[in-house]
């Protein structure tokens, strides 16, 4: 089964990554001084808030706030009781707050501007804005006192800066408006900007609602706590006691308005009475003085006590009929009077219910139009009630009747059993019964009157102050929070980024450094080769001998590691294979300034083009030859090796042998004997012989001239290969496909900072060509494995970040 190697953890060390972070501390140090001044002013930009909280008692029915409601409650007066849910809505009522700012008038608000921010200036604000007509948009206006009565203003949105004088009237495009001095002004204001936000009184209630919260004090008692945050002490604790005056006096407001309509309706049935008791009262006294004799006054027995109870019937008969004809004659947005007498509970509650959906269809009515859904529906909800009220008037009429009609004829009854009652005691005892009908209709109108006036008297809030408001602060901004916030930023932000960087580095799955080998393969690593600078990009022969540049540099340092690692047979040369994964990672650059750097030092050096199929490296070095080459001597065409070599074009302890002319069938070449002999020779007469090869894998080739070799240089150009495919050349060369293999990283980026696997799959193949032959190579598979390797020690060595073996 195939096996792949193990791949470390994908989550960075902790401890490494806190070790990168401690050798990049002055990132963090930058950081933190960058927020922490951002943040400071950030602190001084915010607007400075305070806090005024005030405690009232709501009225319920187990408040002390409704005892004197409760002390006339035997004289039939309705008792109101309040249900907190509901007043806590009506006291954050947009409409009630509106009226608190147009009484208050602080739609029009004054500010100065100290450093970064606008502070409220109400009540020492030193001039006064009025506008002269209602307010329909909002703007801001900037008035610059300029000494004396002279001023300078400019309307946002109208133009620049104007003249006026204090006191006048100014035109503007939201209207005329005047600008007073007010009594803190002086002198010292002179070019004291007061930037004035002119808002329409909903507006502002809006925002005031938005800082007011309403809660109860505790989870027993009705008292309710109101706070509010605003931009001034005095002006939150001056919207908070008008807040509660303004709610207690619109709920005076809607008691009283329904005892206002019932004291006109007894009025007008008082002097209707008066009137009609009078010529009553006439007709008794005309009787009585006429009648002969005075016997006829005695009590007229049963028959009276029947009078008596017709008598209320027809006075009760006579309240409905007065209400049905009032209603009837009423207009359509009319109270009804309540608390009339009416005996029948249920049309009094009918009308009670009424005039509340009527006083809330007024109060919407002030503020919307007729097309409003709510209005609509409260309409029609008005006139269901108001048909359901004549229809029970008129059936407690008919019960009315009824009950007359059976009183009527048991007074019938008893008053004609008394036949010695003389026809003028019957006739006395008739008006005396209408008398007192009257009389009783009479008394009870007063009787209410004077309870609808005893209601009106008591102008009982429907709460009580408890604790007034009172303000205290700033409760915002607070300076240390958002200075610990803007350093905890600070600190966060590079951490972030560091670890930002590794993440997206992770997607490259490319070889770039020494580091990416170290992390996936077992070999040694002979050196590395830094990228050439812009300026030698298109030259390839780049080691001179007493050159200090990096690339000489490096050459040096792998110079000697191949001393190191390979030591020569007495008497014999190295040979060293120059392979690589693809075409164009630097073989032949590789090989010829290495060439160059062991020629400077002294030793004898001969590179062998045996890329048999197309000869780069000859084209490379400018030295192809058709008629002579390894081609040539490997055919047979020449016995003597010397015929093919050309000697210290470079240097003259270097010579080359390029490829010859390209043959038909090169891997049998590299199969035949002279290729051996053709070594044994080279390796006689210099101490070290390169050999450029095609690509291993991808043809025999290279396989075949590995035999021949005392090491293999595998060169791996950064960004050119994947990672997921070092696995499979570790395998090769631990199994010894590759002979005594050493890897190369060629083309180092001193910028590098690609790293990482993915989990995905991947691809890779090599092409090759040779006239008349075609060579192709290539094949790819995909693998996901929970340890996928993200670290690249590329990058994050410099953070200070190393990878944990495995």
């Amino acid at each position: 089964m195939r096996t792949t190697k193990k791949k470390s953890s994908s989550s960075i060390p902790i401890r490494a990554y806190f070790m990168a972070c401690l050798r990049n501390w002055y990132w963090f140090v930058l950081s933190v001084i960058a927020c922490g001044c951002i943040a400071y002013l950030y602190s001084k930009a915010q607007p400075i808030m305070y806090k005024s909280n005030a405690l009232i008692l709501l009225k319920s029915k187990d408040s002390d706030v409704g005892a004197q409601s409760k002390a006339f409650s035997d004289l039939g007066m309705p008792s109101t009781n309040t249900f907190m849910p509901n007043e806590i809505y009506k006291i954050k009522s947009p409409d009630l707050m509106e009226n608190v700012v147009k009484n208050l008038g602080i739609n029009v608000q004054y500010y100065g501007h100290v450093f970064l921010r606008d502070v409220n200036i109400y009540r020492s604000t030193p001039v006064n804005i009025t506008p002269l007509r209602d307010i329909t948009q909002s703007f801001t206006i900037v008035v610059v006192p300029k000494g004396g009565n002279d001023l300078e203003f400019k309307v946002e949105g109208d133009g620049g800066w104007k003249k006026a004088h204090f006191g006048n009237k100014v035109a503007t495009k939201y209207g005329p408006i005047a600008i007073t001095k007010t009594k803190t002004y002086t002198e010292q204001h002179k070019d004291f900007n007061v930037i004035v936000r002119v808002q329409t009184p909903r507006q502002l209630a809006q925002k005031v609602v938005a800082s007011l919260s309403a809660e109860h004090a505790d989870k027993v008692s009705d008292a309710l706590r109101l706070s509010l945050t605003w931009d001034n002490r005095d002006e939150a604790i001056d919207i908070l006691n008008a807040l509660i005056t303004t709610y207690n006096q619109e709920a005076i407001n809607d008691k009283n308005t329904v005892a206002r309509s019932t004291e006109a309706f007894i009025a007008e049935r008082v002097e209707a009475l008066s009137k009609d008791l009078s010529g009553v009262d006439s007709q008794v006294a005309a009787l009585k003085t006429s009648a002969a004799n005075r016997a006829i006054y005695a009590d007229p027995g049963t028959g009276l006590g029947y009078a008596n109870k017709s008598a209320d019937i027809e006075m009760q008969m006579a309240l409905a009929n007065n209400i049905a004809n009032y209603i009837a004659g009423m207009g359509n947005h009319d109270l009804i009077p309540s608390n009339t007498g009416i005996a029948s509970t249920g049309v009094e509650g009918q009308i009670q219910q009424y005039n509340e959906a009527m006083l809330k269809y007024q109060k919407i009515a002030a503020t919307s139009s007729s097309e409003n859904p709510v209005m609509i529906e409260l309409e029609r909800s008005l006139g269901t009630l108001k048909a359901n009220i004549q229809q029970g008037l008129n059936n407690y009429i008919t019960s009315l009747r009824a009950r007359l009609g059976q009183a009527q004829s048991q007074q019938g009854m008893a008053t004609g059993s008394i036949v010695a009652v003389p026809s003028q005691e019957k006739a006395i005892t008739e008006v005396s019964r209408q008398q007192k009908i009257k009389e009783q209709l009479y008394l009870y109108l007063l009787n209410k009157r004077e309870e609808n006036a005893l209601q009106l008297a008591i102008t009982e809030p429907n709460a009580k102050v408890i604790e007034a408001a009172t303000g205290f602060g700033p409760v915002s901004p607070v300076a240390s929070r958002i200075m610990m916030m803007g350093l905890l930023i600070g600190l966060l932000i590079p951490a972030l980024l560091l670890y930002a960087v590794y993440w997206y580095y992770s997607l490259d799955t490319k070889v770039h450094t020494r580091h990416d080998i170290e992390d996936n393969m077992d070999v040694p690593i002979i050196g590395e080769l830094p990228a050439k600078k812009q300026h030698l990009a298109d030259k390839e022969i780049i080691v001179t001998e007493n050159g200090h540049d990096r690339i000489t540099e490096a050459c040096r340092i792998i110079r000697s590691n191949i001393d190191y690692i390979a030591t020569p047979k007495p008497g014999e040369g190295l040979v060293i294979q120059f392979t690589s994964t693809m075409s164009g990672e630097g073989k032949s650059f590789v090989a010829v300034n290495l060439a160059l750097s062991f020629a400077h030092s002294g030793k004898r050096v001969i590179a062998v083009d045996l890329d048999l199929r197309k000869g780069r490296f000859s084209e490379y070095v400018g030295m192809q030859d058709a008629n002579v080459g390894v081609s040539t001597y490997l055919s047979g065409k020449t016995d003597k090796l010397s015929d093919i070599i050309q000697r210290g074009n470079f240097h003259e302890n270097l010579d080359f042998i390029c490829v010859g002319a390209i043959p038909p069938n090169p891997t049998n070449l590299l199969m035949s004997e002279r290729f051996k002999q053709m070594i044994a020779m080279l390796k006689t007469q210099y101490d070290y012989v390169f050999l450029d090869t095609v690509p291993y894998s991808i043809i025999a080739d290279a396989a075949l001239i590995n035999r021949e070799t005392d090491m293999t240089i595998y060169v791996i150009r950064d960004g050119k290969i994947d990672k997921r495919y070092l696995d499979d050349l570790n395998k090769m060369i631990q199994s010894g496909k590759i002979h005594n293999a050493t890897i190369l990283v060629n083309d180092i980026k001193i910028d590098n900072k690609h790293y990482g696997y993915g989990s995905y799959g991947y691809g890779y193949g090599y092409g090759y060509g040779y006239g008349n032959y075609g060579y192709g190579y290539g094949y790819g598979y995909g693998y996901h494995s929970d340890e996928e390797e993200t670290e690249n020690k590329s990058w994050l060595a410099r953070l200070g970040l190393k990878k944990k073996k495995h």
